[in-house]
């Protein structure tokens, strides 16, 4: 009697560890079949939209400029990211001549994103490059100077990109633009340009 109950002890003994063991393997094994959470890249961005230039004249008076600007966008991370921006923006009868006033910027730089909220974030820019002003500037009567002028640029500003559906979000900033162009007596002067921008976002990618 007494070899048989010894004989049933370590049944029993190791049947209540096989099930108490059992939940645990079961457990180990699940999790090691759940897939590794995937790797994010960068988030490729595209838009196209409309842009008005209060430009700057030698003279100080202003004028209004009206166009289409397009760009890229590289975002490595939530906070930081790249941009290719040009924008082509012109008007007629500039300063009361028969000339016509065009600019056409090219422009790179790295953009921040400081502050998000929901669908909505805030991005600050500083970009340089190259800019083609082809404008004139009265002289005197009805003589005028008018030329192109191609010379290195840059904007600093920033704005507000809200997302409206899926990949689609929309675009309203406004920034300081450095341009130059000549004077009546056909020195080079710097412009201090104000431009607005309005487009529309299509997003490759999330964040």
């Amino acid at each position: 009697m007494q070899f048989a109950l010894r004989m049933k002890l370590p049944k029993k003994v190791g049947a209540c560890l096989f099930f108490l063991i059992s939940p645990l393997l079961a457990q180990n094994h699940l999790v090691s079949e759940v897939p590794a959470a995937a790797m994010t890249g960068p988030v490729f961005e595209a838009s196209v939209g409309y842009t008005y230039i209060d430009m700057d004249t030698p003279s100080r008076q202003r004028i209004g400029l009206s166009g289409v600007d397009a760009n890229g966008f590289a975002d490595f991370n939530p906070r930081l990211g790249m941009i290719v921006d040009v924008s082509y923006a012109r008007t007629g009868n500039v300063l009361t001549t028969p000339h016509s006033a065009n600019v056409l910027s090219c422009l790179t730089g790295p953009v921040f994103y400081p502050l998000q909220y929901g669908n909505t974030r805030i991005f600050v820019q500083t970009l340089a490059g190259v800019s083609l002003v082809n404008s004139a500037v009265p002289v005197k009567g009805t003589y005028y100077l008018g030329g192109t002028i191609t010379r290195f640029s840059y904007a600093l500003g920033g704005g507000v990109e809200h997302t409206i559906s899926g990949p689609f979000a929309i675009r309203i900033g406004g920034h300081y633009l450095r341009t130059t162009f000549a004077n009546p007596s056909a020195a080079l002067t710097f412009q201090n340009n104000l431009q607005i921008v309005t487009a529309i976002v299509f997003r490759w990618g999330s964040r």
